[in-house]
């Protein structure tokens, strides 16, 4: 790691982390969605009065992630580990920048007008836009997770901070695919997408922790 300004890139990783965390906005805004029922990202919604906090957060996170990727690069020659997770976190990074400027329209579950719009298929490019950016930071944050565990085993895990962080990542990729299959199969077959809320908000807030926490975490595995 001391090919890059360690210090910076950790702190643009922590910002990022924090910035994504739209479950802070959620709660400062008086959690104005059912937590069972919506995805975080209604509250980017152009319907909604969050909607140019949660967009602002995500176009930061994109862009702090990207400029993070950037920095590191040096680190990751000739190293395949290191390589695919700088390409994944930098895929997560432009899904949730594209993310950003391509909010819904509306939000299903604070709206039954815009439920029946979306269950008629009549929820226009907008939607369509937002769910291909969404899975693309969705694949990106699942291969995160994927390469941070294969980097830190490929070092010796690191003690038991690095193997935390390993479990954590872990949960990451695991939670985030779970998502994935379970909005996937729902769009697939055709049904009333059933926003599984909890479990969303568990898996965000798992990705904020990974991104706060596993710079420090390769660098002290690298240092064993």
């Amino acid at each position: 790691m001391a090919a890059v300004p360690y210090r910076l890139v950790r702190n643009l990783m922590l910002a990022a982390g924090v910035l994504y965390c739209s479950l802070l906005l959620e709660a400062a805004a008086g959690f104005p969605l059912d937590v069972h029922s919506s995805f975080l990202s209604e509250l980017g919604a152009r319907d909604q009065s969050t909607s140019l906090y949660a967009r602002g957060m995500d176009l930061a996170t994109g862009v702090l992630l990207l400029v993070a990727v950037l920095l590191a690069r040096p680190a990751a020659r000739s190293q395949r580990e290191l390589t695919g997770l700088l390409i994944s976190t930098a895929v997560f990074g432009l899904g949730t920048l594209f993310d950003s400027f391509s909010p819904m329209d509306c939000a299903p579950s604070a709206s039954a007008t815009c439920r029946a719009a979306e269950a008629n298929g009549q929820v226009g490019v907008a939607m369509v836009l937002h769910e291909v950016t969404s899975t693309l930071a969705g694949l990106g944050s699942i291969a995160m997770g994927v390469f941070a565990v294969l980097v830190l085993r490929r070092f010796g895990w690191g003690g038991p901070w690095a193997k935390v962080v390993a479990v954590l990542a872990g949960a990451v990729a695991v939670t985030q695919t779970w998502l994935g299959v379970q909005t996937g199969s729902d769009v697939l077959t055709g049904n009333e997408l059933d926003a599984p809320g909890i479990l969303q908000r568990v898996s965000i807030a798992l990705v904020c922790l990974m991104l706060g926490t596993v710079l420090p975490a390769l660098r002290h595995a690298l240092s064993q």
